[in-house]
């Protein structure tokens, strides 16, 4: 039984560690081979007909980057491009900017003058209230109360009113202030 177990721990031995090995030494040899341009079952380390004469070195570049000079440059074009763009870039956000500051501007200004629209149509209809109170007035009266007002709201009054109003009002003002409202109505 001793002898059985020493003759398959022998089989085991050689299945298990020896095959493999002789596959591995066979394979390497098979690849260092290819690898050095050689014919793939000759020993790999000893000179194939080391009495031949040395064959002249001829000089190549070798590219150790894995790169070729057609990539290299089609990549320093692609990385001037790169550049390019990001520059491009960087002036269309600059001109970007500067026209949402000019919108903002501009916003700024239609609201400003939407305001100032409001105001003066407030304006407006009060002094068209008010002249309306004046054409109800006889020009008598009217041409009493214009004397003591400033001479342009004089003529913004009378603006509102019809000619023949404005022509009886002016008539019975004080001559120099009607002369001044006539010169701020052309």
């Amino acid at each position: 039984m001793e002898k059985d177990n020493s003759k398959r721990g022998r089989q085991l031995l050689v299945a298990l560690v020896l095959v493999p090995a002789i596959f591995l030494l066979v394979g390497g040899i098979v690849v260092m081979n290819y690898a050095m341009d050689r014919p793939l079952l000759s020993v790999p380390f000893l000179e194939i007909g080391a009495k031949q004469e040395p064959e002249e070195k001829v000089k190549t570049n070798v590219n150790v980057t894995g790169i070729d000079t057609d990539a290299a440059n089609r990549l320093k074009v692609a990385n001037a491009e790169i550049e390019k763009l990001r520059a491009d870039n960087v002036e269309l956000t600059n001109e970007v900017k500067a026209r949402q500051e000019e919108v903002s501007k501009l916003i700024k200004e239609r609201d400003r003058l939407v305001a100032e629209l409001a105001s003066a149509s407030a304006v407006e209809e009060e002094t068209s209230d008010v002249s309306r109170v004046y054409e109800e007035m006889s020009a008598k009266q009217a041409a009493a109360i214009m004397n003591e007002l400033e001479s342009p709201q004089v003529a913004n009054l009378l603006k509102e009113l019809s000619p023949k109003q404005q022509a009886d009002i002016l008539g019975r003002m004080d001559a120099q202030q009607a002369a001044v409202v006539t010169q701020l109505l052309q």
